[in-house]
């Protein structure tokens, strides 16, 4: 596991902040002032690091992906079947859900932000194709291995990265609906079983 140093402490410590607080008030209504007042750290600590709001935030983007989904990155997966890689990927996503659901919140907040800002939208495209190119790998590792057809692999990652994040608006934003965990499993079969080869 790595040690983190004085300076990635403080960083994290200001980014856990502003999570929370551009999740609560949104971007527009939040000030640097409310950060530091969460971070409980002082403003020329935090603009030290970052020199205004907008920095900030665009850091948040980089920091949702590996705060939220370090296991993505982290676990051995070259025994596994591609089929129980992306099963894996749907419970770490119900983990984070779970435990961290202001994660899920701040991305809506980078999608409306990303519509105005053409820098926030330029760092999303980049996180997200890091996520696409994630879910290629492992759609390439099931034909390699001939488990799955042989499937526009592009296309596919793109269904179960839309599949992921349909847990904002049918799970978060309306918990009644259904089960999280019901909707996340539920979506990864049905996308597996449409790529898998007969008989596998």
């Amino acid at each position: 596991m790595k040690i983190l140093d004085k300076k990635e402490i403080a960083q994290n410590k200001i980014l856990d902040a502003a999570y929370e607080v551009f999740v609560g008030k949104g971007y527009s209504d939040t000030t640097m002032d409310d950060i530091v007042k969460k971070s409980e750290m002082s403003k020329g600590a935090i603009y030290h690091y970052y020199s205004s709001k907008k920095d900030l935030f665009l850091a948040l983007i980089d920091h949702w992906e590996t705060y939220s989904f370090p296991d993505f990155y982290t676990k051995n997966k070259k025994n596994k079947s591609a089929s129980e890689i992306l099963k894996d990927i749907t419970d770490v996503v119900y983990d984070v859900y779970m435990t961290k659901k202001h994660v899920f919140l701040a991305e809506v907040e980078f999608w409306s932000l990303a519509n105005k800002d053409n820098e926030v939208k330029d760092k999303s495209k980049v996180l997200y194709e890091k996520l696409l190119f994630l879910f290629e790998l492992v759609l390439k590792k099931g034909i390699r291995e001939k488990e799955f057809k042989d499937i526009n692999t592009k296309v596919v990652a793109m269904s179960i990265l839309s599949s992921i994040q349909g847990i904002n608006w049918f799970c978060l934003f309306d918990d009644s609906t259904v089960d999280a965990k019901l909707y996340l499993d539920t979506s990864m079969d049905l996308l597996i079983n449409s790529v898998k080869r007969k008989g596998f």
